[in-house]
């Protein structure tokens, strides 16, 4: 016996991880707000420099996510398939997309609008906080894989740590010198 679509959808959120532990309103909730997209081969599903007003969770199929290179040439990230969530970083930075992403065949994708997200802040903050550390855990686990690959080509990234201190020594002295 096949079970309901809204059924299946609620059971395949909860087994993702960027929703897990979530309590079983909330995955509702969010089952209930998603919206599916059908793509079809080499469909654009976001463009690098775009504004971010939504993540995705890829249902089925593959997405490419490449960024453009020095030359114009595309350099591809990585192949996401089933489960893998994509654009929930401009959930916790608020900026532009920070690359693009395309279906490779046939694929189903579920559209998470961050209006959505904002209701559930609203209403359940520590549901809220579970999904944003789930989210969090997400980033920097490719985070570590982005560490291993560049040490893995011998590639020295001091101007990425050095231009964060930059940023936090400037902060803090913007507050210091401003008056009380």
């Amino acid at each position: 016996m096949s079970k309901p679509r809204a059924e299946l959808d609620r059971e395949f959120l909860a087994r993702t991880p960027i929703f897990a532990g979530l309590p079983e309103r909330v995955i509702e909730l969010i089952a209930s707000s998603v919206r599916t997209l059908e793509l079809v081969a080499g469909e654009q599903l976001l463009r690098e420099g775009d504004p971010a007003r939504s993540m995705f969770l890829v249902r089925s199929g593959e997405i490419e996510i490449f960024k453009q290179g020095k030359a114009g040439a595309e350099q591809r990230l990585a192949i996401l398939t089933q489960g893998d969530c994509l654009g929930e970083m401009s959930l916790i930075d608020i900026q532009p997309r920070s690359a693009s992403a395309r279906a490779r065949g046939v694929a189903t994708v579920y559209v998470l609008e961050l209006a959505e997200l904002a209701k559930l802040y609203g209403s359940d903050i520590e549901a809220y906080a579970l999904l944003i550390l789930n989210i969090s855990r997400e980033i920097s686990r490719r985070l570590r894989c982005a560490d291993e690959l560049i040490v893995s080509m011998g590639i020295s990234a001091d101007s990425l740590w050095s231009d964060a201190a930059d940023s936090a020594a400037r902060s803090s002295n913007v507050a210091v010198s401003e008056p009380s």
